[in-house]
Protein backbone atom coordinates (compact mmCIF):
# COMPACT_ATOMS: atom_id res chain seq x y z
CA UNK A 1 0.00 0.00 0.00
CA UNK A 2 2.79 2.42 0.51
CA UNK A 3 4.78 2.11 -2.42
CA UNK A 4 1.32 2.57 -4.28
CA UNK A 5 1.00 5.20 -2.52
CA UNK A 6 3.81 7.02 -3.33
CA UNK A 7 3.70 6.40 -7.27
CA UNK A 8 -0.07 7.78 -6.79
CA UNK A 9 1.36 10.62 -4.90
CA UNK A 10 4.56 11.60 -7.58
CA UNK A 11 1.60 13.81 -9.40
CA UNK A 12 1.17 16.33 -6.76
CA UNK A 13 4.92 16.73 -6.79
CA UNK A 14 4.99 17.23 -10.36
CA UNK A 15 1.82 19.29 -9.97
CA UNK A 16 3.80 21.27 -7.26
CA UNK A 17 6.72 21.78 -9.97
CA UNK A 18 3.99 23.00 -12.63
CA UNK A 19 2.37 25.54 -10.46
CA UNK A 20 5.20 26.62 -9.53
CA UNK A 21 6.45 27.10 -13.24
CA UNK A 22 2.91 28.73 -14.24
CA UNK A 23 2.60 30.95 -11.62
CA UNK A 24 -0.10 28.98 -9.23
CA UNK A 25 2.69 28.22 -6.94
CA UNK A 26 0.26 30.08 -4.24
CA UNK A 27 -2.61 28.54 -5.33
CA UNK A 28 -3.66 24.97 -3.32
CA UNK A 29 -6.90 22.64 -2.74
CA UNK A 30 -7.47 21.13 -0.17
CA UNK A 31 -8.07 17.38 -0.23
CA UNK A 32 -10.02 15.40 2.61
CA UNK A 33 -8.88 12.03 1.31
CA UNK A 34 -4.96 13.26 2.67
CA UNK A 35 -6.07 15.76 4.85
CA UNK A 36 -3.61 17.97 3.41
CA UNK A 37 -3.07 21.14 0.92
CA UNK A 38 -2.10 20.10 -2.59
CA UNK A 39 -1.59 22.02 -5.77
CA UNK A 40 -4.12 22.60 -8.23
CA UNK A 41 -2.39 20.94 -11.42
CA UNK A 42 -1.63 18.05 -9.14
CA UNK A 43 -4.94 17.38 -8.31
CA UNK A 44 -6.01 17.30 -11.91
CA UNK A 45 -3.55 15.18 -12.84
CA UNK A 46 -4.36 12.52 -9.95
CA UNK A 47 -7.60 12.45 -11.53
CA UNK A 48 -6.95 11.52 -14.62
CA UNK A 49 -4.50 8.96 -13.14
CA UNK A 50 -6.92 7.92 -10.87
CA UNK A 51 -9.08 6.76 -14.20
CA UNK A 52 -6.33 5.21 -16.37
CA UNK A 53 -5.72 3.15 -13.26
CA UNK A 54 -9.10 2.09 -12.91
CA UNK A 55 -9.70 1.78 -16.80
CA UNK A 56 -6.29 -0.15 -17.50
CA UNK A 57 -7.66 -2.74 -14.79
CA UNK A 58 -4.94 -1.58 -12.10
CA UNK A 59 -7.16 -2.21 -9.16
CA UNK A 60 -7.55 -6.06 -10.08
CA UNK A 61 -4.14 -6.43 -10.47
CA UNK A 62 -3.67 -4.52 -6.80
CA UNK A 63 -5.88 -6.79 -5.49
CA UNK A 64 -4.11 -10.47 -6.70
CA UNK A 65 -0.67 -8.87 -5.34
CA UNK A 66 -2.50 -8.43 -2.06
CA UNK A 67 -3.93 -11.97 -2.30
CA UNK A 68 -0.56 -13.68 -3.71
CA UNK A 69 0.94 -11.93 -0.55
CA UNK A 70 -0.83 -14.53 2.08
CA UNK A 71 0.54 -17.35 0.20
CA UNK A 72 4.34 -15.99 0.22
CA UNK A 73 4.50 -14.04 3.97
CA UNK A 74 1.70 -16.15 6.61
CA UNK A 75 0.48 -13.27 8.71
CA UNK A 76 2.22 -13.08 11.54
CA UNK A 77 5.97 -13.98 9.68
CA UNK A 78 7.43 -11.12 8.70
CA UNK A 79 11.05 -10.42 8.78
CA UNK A 80 12.71 -6.99 7.87
CA UNK A 81 16.32 -6.56 6.81
CA UNK A 82 18.48 -3.63 5.50
CA UNK A 83 17.77 -4.73 1.86
CA UNK A 84 14.01 -3.37 2.66
CA UNK A 85 15.30 0.21 3.36
CA UNK A 86 17.99 0.07 0.03
CA UNK A 87 14.44 -0.54 -2.00
CA UNK A 88 12.77 1.70 -0.15
CA UNK A 89 15.21 4.66 -1.04
CA UNK A 90 15.29 3.35 -4.56
CA UNK A 91 11.70 3.43 -5.13
CA UNK A 92 11.63 7.26 -3.65
CA UNK A 93 14.26 8.49 -6.12
CA UNK A 94 12.27 6.15 -8.90
CA UNK A 95 8.75 8.34 -8.16
CA UNK A 96 10.84 11.88 -7.88
CA UNK A 97 12.83 11.37 -11.44
CA UNK A 98 9.03 10.22 -12.71
CA UNK A 99 7.45 12.88 -11.42
CA UNK A 100 9.83 15.95 -13.10
CA UNK A 101 9.24 13.63 -16.14
CA UNK A 102 5.36 14.15 -16.08
CA UNK A 103 6.30 17.88 -14.99
CA UNK A 104 8.92 18.27 -17.85
CA UNK A 105 7.06 19.64 -20.96
CA UNK A 106 5.54 22.61 -18.58
CA UNK A 107 8.94 23.06 -16.91
CA UNK A 108 10.90 23.19 -20.78
CA UNK A 109 7.80 25.83 -21.67
CA UNK A 110 8.39 27.66 -18.96
CA UNK A 111 12.24 28.05 -19.30
CA UNK A 112 11.69 28.78 -22.49
CA UNK A 113 9.18 31.44 -22.11
CA UNK A 114 11.42 33.21 -19.44
CA UNK A 115 14.60 33.16 -22.04
CA UNK A 116 11.94 34.72 -24.52
CA UNK A 117 10.64 37.45 -21.81
CA UNK A 118 13.89 37.99 -20.82
CA UNK A 119 15.19 38.92 -24.51
CA UNK A 120 12.11 40.69 -25.47
CA UNK A 121 11.85 43.38 -22.13
CA UNK A 122 15.88 43.70 -22.84
CA UNK A 123 15.07 45.16 -26.49
CA UNK A 124 11.75 47.20 -25.53
CA UNK A 125 12.60 48.25 -21.94
CA UNK A 126 9.35 50.42 -21.62
CA UNK A 127 7.34 47.21 -21.01
CA UNK A 128 6.33 46.13 -17.73
CA UNK A 129 7.30 42.04 -17.10
CA UNK A 130 4.60 41.90 -14.40
CA UNK A 131 1.77 42.84 -17.08
CA UNK A 132 3.10 40.82 -19.73
CA UNK A 133 4.78 38.38 -18.42
CA UNK A 134 2.50 36.63 -15.61
CA UNK A 135 -0.64 35.86 -17.81
CA UNK A 136 1.57 35.00 -21.23
CA UNK A 137 2.96 32.56 -18.42
CA UNK A 138 -0.59 31.11 -17.64
CA UNK A 139 -2.07 31.04 -21.11
CA UNK A 140 1.42 29.21 -21.88
CA UNK A 141 1.41 26.93 -19.26
CA UNK A 142 -2.10 25.94 -19.51
CA UNK A 143 -2.07 25.54 -23.11
CA UNK A 144 1.56 23.30 -23.07
CA UNK A 145 -0.59 21.30 -20.19
CA UNK A 146 -3.51 19.92 -22.09
CA UNK A 147 -1.28 19.53 -25.68
CA UNK A 148 0.89 17.10 -23.07
CA UNK A 149 -2.00 15.47 -21.60
CA UNK A 150 -2.50 13.01 -23.92
CA UNK A 151 1.19 12.63 -23.46
CA UNK A 152 0.44 11.68 -19.76
CA UNK A 153 -1.90 9.12 -20.27
CA UNK A 154 0.33 7.37 -22.24
CA UNK A 155 2.78 7.43 -19.78
CA UNK A 156 0.79 6.36 -17.38
CA UNK A 157 1.52 2.56 -18.65
CA UNK A 158 5.05 3.62 -17.07
CA UNK A 159 4.39 4.64 -14.08
CA UNK A 160 2.06 2.01 -13.44
CA UNK A 161 4.63 -1.06 -14.66
CA UNK A 162 7.25 0.62 -12.57
CA UNK A 163 4.76 0.73 -9.59
CA UNK A 164 3.76 -3.12 -9.81
CA UNK A 165 7.65 -3.70 -10.17
CA UNK A 166 8.77 -1.75 -7.01
CA UNK A 167 5.97 -3.60 -5.05
CA UNK A 168 7.39 -6.55 -6.55
CA UNK A 169 10.55 -5.83 -5.63
CA UNK A 170 9.83 -4.69 -1.88
CA UNK A 171 8.14 -8.43 -1.15
CA UNK A 172 11.81 -10.22 -2.65
CA UNK A 173 13.39 -8.37 0.17
CA UNK A 174 11.19 -9.87 3.04
CA UNK A 175 12.25 -12.55 4.65
CA UNK A 176 9.92 -15.39 6.08
CA UNK A 177 10.59 -16.58 9.84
Amino acid sequence: GFVATMFFNLVYSAGQIMDMQIGFGIVSVYDIQNNSQVPVMGNILNVILLIVFFCVNGHLKLIAILYATFDKIPVGHLLFNMSFVTAMLEIFALTFVLAVMVAMPVLAAGIILEVAMGVLIRSVPQMNMFVIGIPVKILVGLIVLMISMPVFVNFSNTIFTEMFNSIGQVFDTFGVL
